[in-house]
């Protein structure tokens, strides 16, 4: 009978460790890409290149079409209504669209600065660089768990630089996002555009920036120093009883 229960423990412990070891392995990798590609895609920002640097904004011109975001000119309408307040043909020519488009928020883009674009995308690429970070920190957790050694020396420190990354890479992705809305706002006001009836200028006051705050990282990172408290006081209590013994 033992001969026959040792050999399976043995198989079953054997397919514990190729499993966690792939998956320590799969997570390995993972990060560095996810570090790699947040780099490349901060590059690809500043270069112009792939992800559309566009910042969230708010309207206060005198919008008059929203399907569309038309502003409303006088003399001029889709349905032959008029709506007020309304600007001049002067001032924007009518069925000129404005430089935004919808996504959840208002999105106004950037062309042709670098700094702005960064920022713009900092969501993207630090998001990214964050991830890869908090998974090579989680690494080391991950294969003390597999052991059978949850509070091992370290963990509940590499917890909290985990949370402390995501909350870091939340804070530069609002703050940056702020920013480059403000950036992008100035780029335009005074800008030249152009439209069937000719050039034309954007006037200053109708775009103001707006902060757009995405939350779920922030409760990520909550968790995560929830879990390295618990843990610290999982260590303490399993070397007290080690003490005990």
């Amino acid at each position: 009978m033992t001969a026959t229960v040792e050999p399976d423990q043995g198989q079953r412990r054997a397919t514990r460790t190729v499993g966690s070891a792939l998956l320590v392995g799969v997570l390995l990798v993972g990060a560095w890409l996810a570090v790699a590609g947040g780099v490349l895609t901060a590059v690809m920002a500043v270069a112009e290149r792939g992800t559309a640097a566009e910042a969230p904004v708010r309207l206060t011109a005198p919008v008059g079409y929203t399907e569309a975001l038309l502003p409303c000119v006088a003399g001029w309408s889709t349905d032959g209504s008029s709506c007020e307040p309304s600007v001049s043909a002067d001032v924007w020519p009518g069925g000129t669209p404005l430089p935004v488009r919808r996504s959840g928020v208002l999105l106004a883009a950037s062309t042709g600065d670098p700094v702005t674009a960064l920022l713009a995308t900092s969501a993207a690429w630090g998001g990214l660089v964050a991830g890869g970070v908090v998974g090579l920190l989680l690494v080391p957790v991950l294969r003390g768990t597999a052991s059978g050694r949850p509070f091992a020396p370290g963990t509940a420190r590499r917890l909290a630089l985990a949370a402390g990354t995501v909350g870091g890479a939340w804070l530069v992705a609002t703050v940056g996002e702020r920013v480059a809305a403000g950036r992008v706002v100035a780029a335009l006001e005074g800008s030249t555009l152009w439209s069937p009836t000719g050039t034309f200028t954007v006037p200053d006051g109708w775009f103001a920036p707006a902060l757009h705050v995405t939350w779920w990282p922030l409760l990520l990172a909550v968790l995560l120093a929830a879990l390295a408290a618990a843990t610290h006081r999982g260590a303490r209590l399993a070397s007290d009883t080690e003490g005990l013994v």
